[in-house]
């Protein structure tokens, strides 16, 4: 059993993981931490600051492989989207869109985050603070639903898949107003864009925003993630112009900028001592024993992955759609990684990819069903695998189907179908093991299935 304590920071859009909590984040990784991030939206209403060549790509798109290269800078080891859109800033058009996370209800969203935190059980969590920094919809959302998630989470009555679990320490990031007052003044005096502008502040007390200094719990020095945290911001590149004060910074003010980051502690117990500042987000917890991983391979794969999958795809497996739905939108996705588990109970596992919507949606649903494709539906198996695939209800249009028992979609013309309700989701390396006790099934005798080997669709002959 290792011990490894976890820190999980919610944001609401790209690039927000880089500045705010970019430094612990790096730190936790560094350190042998684990580290997971859950972005709320994907910046959709969100503008090429930068004016960078976008090619054929939208900036949705490019958003998401800036955010992946982010993260890789971090070395997180776990991103979740939460599935909303972006709110655009206050007043504007996208504040009223209907998937937007400003819109979205409280609770849904809070269920969605806290399957998460009762999956990843952090021993921290950080969110925006309830002004959200700046007053961005998105960001205060992001507080509202980071609090309302954590308490479900530890509510064992909460209708939340997984094991109830209550996180030790829940903080906000900041900014003091001291702090952000002697950067402008500083920026300002070299030449140098400021967030502020050019204008005269006289004090901290004239600043529009900002956490007065005495509020302020917890102060972490990042000075040697510093170039991991730049290299985190840098990768999300159509966000940093270039005339962006995060890279326009001389070194020795980059430091005193950026080299430590704020919090305030908001449920939990400090770890200082007679009231001081505490310097770690995990002072004063005993961290969570974890399940060590395998030492097999340390230094590198022992396993080649191209001849992984080449081998494991000569094994002939069915085709699936696994379908769920979170508050009556139903959601779908082309499955191969399928498999019985237990007959009492009625247990069956399907494998998702951490990187995909479904990862999300399943464990925020808490529900599932699978649809045995038959062999004329390769076309499904096709649309269903598409990552550019539309999302909710629309992705299902034009494909007949119907609600199972939980709820969610069942294929028409499938060769088989079981209908589950997740009890359990774990840990599968780059991928989520959900497993579902079955309460319900069906099947057709006569269609034959549709088969899957060495990449291809497989056409079985009829047997007698």
């Amino acid at each position: 059993m290792e011990v490894r304590p976890t820190l999980l920071c919610v944001h609401p859009h790209p690039d927000d993981e880089a500045i705010a909590c970019g430094g612990v984040l790096a730190r936790t990784s560094a350190t042998g931490g684990r580290t997971v991030v859950v972005t709320c939206t994907g910046g959709e209403a969100g503008e090429n600051l930068a004016g960078i060549d976008l090619g054929d790509e939208d900036l949705t798109t490019h958003r998401r492989r800036e955010m992946a290269d982010s993260i890789a800078a971090l070395g997180v080891d776990e991103h979740v989207w939460l599935g909303y859109r972006d709110s655009g800033m206050v007043g504007t058009d996208d504040n009223d869109h209907p998937d937007s996370f400003h819109a979205a209800d409280l609770d849904e969203a809070a269920r969605r985050l806290a399957a998460v935190v009762r999956r990843v059980r952090p021993d921290v969590v950080v969110s925006d603070d309830e002004r959200g920094t700046y007053g961005h919809p998105d960001h205060i959302k992001a507080h509202h639903v980071t609090v309302r998630a954590v308490a479900l989470a530890a509510d064992p009555a909460a209708e939340v898949a997984g094991e109830p679990w209550s996180v030790p320490k829940r903080y906000v990031h900041t900014l003091t107003k001291t702090r952000l007052w002697q950067a402008h003044t500083g920026l300002v005096a070299a030449g140098l864009a400021s967030p502020f502008g050019g204008a005269d502040i006289a004090s901290p007390d004239d600043l529009p925003f900002g956490t007065p200094d005495g509020q302020l719990t917890t102060v972490v020095d990042v000075r040697a993630w510093l170039d991991t945290k730049r290299a985190a911001l840098l990768a999300h590149r159509s966000q940093i112009g270039a005339d962006s004060f995060f890279i326009n910074t001389p070194d020795d003010m980059a430091v005193a900028l950026f080299g430590i980051e704020e919090f305030v502690l908001e449920n939990g117990t400090s770890g200082s001592l007679d009231g001081e500042l505490e310097d770690d987000l995990f002072a004063g917890l005993s961290a969570v024993p974890r399940t060590a991983p395998s030492d097999v391979g340390r230094g590198g794969p022992i396993v080649d992955p191209v001849r992984f999958r080449e081998v494991l795809g000569r094994f002939v497996t069915g085709v699936t759609v696994m379908g769920t739905t979170v508050d009556g939108t139903p959601h779908g996705m082309t499955a191969s990684s399928v498999t019985s588990v237990s007959l009492d109970p009625p247990l069956v596992l399907v494998c998702v990819d951490r990187s995909a919507a479904m990862a999300t949606e399943v464990t925020a649903g808490g529900v599932y069903a699978l649809s045995f494709l038959a062999d004329d539906q390769a076309e499904l198996s096709v649309t269903f695998a598409d990552p550019d695939r539309p999302t909710g209800h629309d992705q299902f249009e034009g494909v007949p189907y119907r609600t199972a028992t939980t709820g969610s979609p069942v294929l028409d013309g499938a060769v088989g179908w079981v209908d589950t309700r997740v009890v359990g989701v774990h840990d599968g390396g780059d991928h989520l093991i959900v497993v579902g006790e079955v309460v319900d099934l069906g099947h057709d005798p006569v269609r034959r299935p549709l088969a899957y080997h060495a990449g291809a669709y497989a056409d079985l002959a009829e047997r007698a």
